[in-house]
C-alpha cells in the first residue's frame, strides 16, 4: 500500500533511517539509566561492606599507633637518660680538666 503512493519507497528508506539514528541511542541510553538505576542495590550491600572493612582497618592502624607511641616514648625516655649520662661525664671530664690546668696556672 505504501508503495503505491508515489515517492512512498523513499519515505520508507527515510523512516528505517530516522529510526537508526535516533532509535538505536535512545534504547542505549534507556538500558544505560535502567541498569544503573537497578544495579544500585548491589553496589548499596559493596559499599556497606567496604565501610566496615574501612572501620576495621582504621581501628587496626589506631592499635598500631599506640603501640608505637608506647615504644617511641619508652625510647624517648631512654635517650634522655642517655643525654643526661653525657652530660654528666663531660662535666666531670671537664671539672678535671680544669682541676688540672688551675694549679698548673697558680
Amino acid at each position: 500500500m505504501l508503495l503505491q503512493i508515489p515517492g512512498g519507497p523513499e519515505l520508507l528508506i527515510i523512516f528505517l533511517v530516522m529510526a537508526l539514528l535516533v532509535g538505536v541511542p535512545v534504547v542505549l541510553a534507556a538500558l544505560f539509566l535502567f541498569v544503573r538505576f537497578v544495579g544500585r542495590d548491589d553496589d548499596s550491600d559493596e559499599i556497606a561492606e567496604l565501610k566496615g572493612r574501612i572501620e576495621e582497618l582504621e581501628a587496626e592502624v589506631a592499635a598500631d599507633n599506640e603501640a608505637a607511641g608506647d615504644e617511641v616514648a619508652v625510647e624517648d625516655e631512654r635517650s634522655e637518660a642517655g643525654k643526661r649520662r653525657e652530660r654528666s661525664e663531660r662535666r666531670e671530664t671537664a671539672s678535671e680538666a680544669s682541676g688540672e690546668e688551675r694549679p698548673a696556672s697558680s
